[in-house]
């Protein structure tokens, strides 16, 4: 059996070379393959779990796809061969198929864990179950098809022996702090525009693009120095809040969904407590999105600063 660093694989054809270290005198390329390893190592480590229904695999497996994807979007141009536009579809699809059942994990675990749920979680848990498990079972029947195959193979090839183009070979701080600044004033811009009780989407775009200036920030870090992973740690407080929100809504959705399900019918009480539930993730989505505006309002300064450092 084939080893690596995160324990042993029976494939050698996924087998990784060791994580490369990064330090401010590093390539670009050093970093960006550095970034390469660590995520493809945990992708396949996670798909592994999914497969055997590990805890925590599927949310893992997605965790790591969108790292990849949201650093092939910030450095992709340092790599030859439009590698980065072929890859991104893929970690696109294979997130999403994992997305369902990570999203009713979620909200499953939620409800098992409420102290008072007046009776909500008796006309919800086990619809939510029977959803989770065919949820988990096509997320499983995906991890095991060919192009989920075929997406690990590449990104084991890739992180194997990328091909960079010329700037690749200077030093890694000066090549990648403008993407980092561009990715984070993407999100900067974005935020700045938003107000609680906009709508659902505009706020779930600002939480994309804040998610990719910290992915962003985390890869410049190792080269960068502090100040670019403090920036990430102050993009970690603004999606916190604004995946609450998320939770919300997709909560929201799945509520009205068993509502709607004529296979499970609802008694009157039933019914009631899930309408009561459905109003309640208005209030918790808008409350979420204040608690976001408040931080990003406190972390003004502090971001400007933080850019300042980070700026070559």
């Amino acid at each position: 059996m084939a080893e690596r660093d995160d324990g042993p694989i029976d494939d050698p054809d996924l087998v990784l070379p060791p994580a490369v270290p990064v330090g401010r005198d590093s390539t670009a390329g050093v970093a960006v393959l550095g970034h390469l390893r660590r995520q493809t190592a945990a992708l396949i480590t996670a798909d592994a779990g999914v497969s055997e229904g590990a805890e925590d695999a599927v949310h893992a497996a997605r965790v790591a796809a969108r790292r990849l994807r949201s650093g092939l979007r910030v450095y992709g141009d340092l790599l030859r061969d439009d590698v980065s536009a072929q890859l991104r579809p893929e970690l696109a699809w294979y997130a999403g198929t994992l997305s369902p059942a990570r999203d009713l994990e979620v909200f499953a675990q939620s409800l098992a864990t409420a102290e008072d749920t007046h009776g909500f979680a008796d006309a919800l848990l086990p619809w939510l179950h029977l959803r989770l498990d065919r949820a988990v079972r096509s997320a499983v029947e995906d991890s095991r098809s060919e192009r989920a195959g075929a997406l690990r193979a590449a990104l084991v090839e890739l992180s194997r022996a990328p091909r960079f183009v010329d700037l690749a070979s200077k030093r890694a701080p000066k090549v990648l702090a403008p993407r980092v600044l561009r990715a984070d004033e993407r999100a900067a811009r974005q935020l700045e525009r938003l107000r609680p009780g906009d709508d659902s989407d505009l706020w779930h775009g600002a939480r994309i693009t804040a998610k990719r200036a910290r992915y962003a920030a985390e890869v410049g870090a190792p080269a960068i120095g502090r100040a670019a992973e403090d920036l990430a740690v102050l993009w970690s407080t603004i999606t916190e809040p604004l995946g609450e929100a998320q939770d919300a809504v997709i909560q929201r959705t799945l509520v009205l969904d068993r509502v709607d399900d004529p296979a499970v019918p609802l008694s009157a009480g039933e019914a009631f407590v899930c309408g009561v539930y459905v109003a309640s993730t208005h209030d918790r989505e808008v409350e979420a999105h204040r608690r976001a505006r408040e931080a990003w309002k406190h972390s003004r300064d502090e971001h400007r600063r933080l850019r300042r450092s980070v700026a070559p």
